[in-house]
């Protein structure tokens, strides 16, 4: 399956062209959705601007929060209404992006969010959409898929359907810049696990791999020097965003793996931010993965920039992959062990039993049960990484 948005446009400053797009959408007043982070540094200021100066109107819903939940995505929906909106903007992270297209369901079919759960279960069509990322992290804008965490469980479910590609996916990195460095740092490592994830799924296609090897090879080069963004470096900005849609329209295309599938259980139990269990937990994953594709985490590491020896032995080799990702997170302060997070070692069991139902299992190129993903968070909360012991 193969999926991107109907419309694309990436530049620096074209947030300030949100307005000429409202009006070729035949809208009049939108429903803006974001967060109060991103409302407070001003970075909807730009957007504001153009809606009002192509004479649109619109209302801002910014109870947006990390993972959001059920509830969250009724209150944005019921704002929808009561603002007599007729299209939906989501500005900011995959939180607020997530948000927006759980709430343009509503607006057009109803019922209860956690319904929709599973794939191409949206009868109606939604309302016109624009999803504008302010990180280069979770690549939602140019996605099918939202999460929403059911308030009652904490677990995070997964709805897919192409009613929820945007009409317009604006990518201005620009709006990345304000972002704190440990933002920057966990996005972007997110970046790198959907791209690896993409590369070396069952799942990948010829189009998703092109995609992914160079969104690889983009973080590499330019994650450390989009964190440490003082002004000036745009083409670091650029690069990143440009790496994030990549990587968003890869996975799309070729699903994700065991990452996620831990990642979901995590921060849904935790509060621990997506982008940083997935940084953590990725080489642990990398390793527990290459057995099985060695020769694809050769191709991995090459795009990070290691040397490598072809008449070496393969599996050797791909071990580089593993620490080339570890040592990139290094380079950005990304802590090394699940227990460096609020995350506790005692929900192993329960984490990884809830993990094996995961739908971003589905990709992973290794066969996997309960017990591995045990091993595997065991690993991820001890510190144990194999290429030490191997290169």
């Amino acid at each position: 399956m193969w999926n991107v948005p109907n419309r694309i446009l990436f530049g620096h400053g074209t947030a300030a062209e949100t307005g000429t797009y409202l009006e070729s959408f035949g809208a009049e007043r939108a429903l803006i959705v974001t967060d109060e982070g991103v409302r407070a540094a001003g970075v909807l200021d730009p957007v504001l601007d153009a809606i009002e100066d192509a004479g649109k109107d619109y209302a801002v819903f910014d109870g947006v929060v990390p993972d959001p939940t059920d509830t969250v995505v009724h209150e944005a929906a019921e704002m929808y209404d009561k603002a007599d909106a007729d299209m939906l903007i989501g500005i900011g992270g995959g939180s607020s992006m997530d948000t927006a297209k759980a709430a343009s369901i509503l607006a057009t079919n109803g019922g209860h969010i956690l319904n929709y759960e599973g794939v191409s279960n949206v009868e109606y069509d939604t309302p016109p959409t624009i999803y504008m990322p302010t990180t280069s992290g979770s690549g939602s804008e140019v996605g099918h898929w939202c999460i929403v965490r059911d308030s009652e469980t904490d677990i995070k479910e997964e709805i897919g359907d192409v009613e929820l590609l945007a009409d317009l996916a604006l990518i201005d990195p620009q709006l990345t810049a304000s972002a704190p460095a440990p933002v920057k740092a966990a996005t972007g490592m997110d970046v790198l696990t959907h791209a690896i994830e993409a590369f070396v799924s069952i799942k990948a296609q010829s189009q998703t791999s092109s995609l992914a090897l160079d969104s690889i090879e983009k973080v590499g080069k330019y994650l450390p020097r989009a964190v440490e963004y003082r002004g000036g470096d745009d083409e670091a900005l650029g690069k990143m965003a440009r790496a994030s849609s990549q990587a968003g329209m890869a996975f799309n295309g070729a699903g994700l793996g065991a990452v996620h599938a831990i990642s979901h259980q995590v921060g849904g139990k935790f509060g621990v931010p997506h982008g940083l269990i997935n940084a953590i937990v990725l080489p642990y994953v990398m390793e527990y993965n290459l057995p099985q594709v060695p020769e694809k985490f050769v191709a991995v590491a090459e795009r990070l920039g290691e040397d490598i020896d072809h008449n070496a032995p393969v599996r050797r080799e791909a071990y580089k992959a593993v620490r080339a990702a570890r040592e990139l997170g290094d380079s950005v302060r990304i802590p090394e062990t699940l227990a460096d997070t609020d995350a506790e070692r005692d929900a192993i069991p329960e984490l990884a039993a809830n993990a094996l139902n995961d739908g971003s299992l589905t990709g992973n190129p290794r066969q996997t049960r309960q017990e591995d993903i045990e091993t595997i968070l065991g690993r991820a909360f001890d510190g144990e990484l194999e290429y030490r012991n191997v290169l």
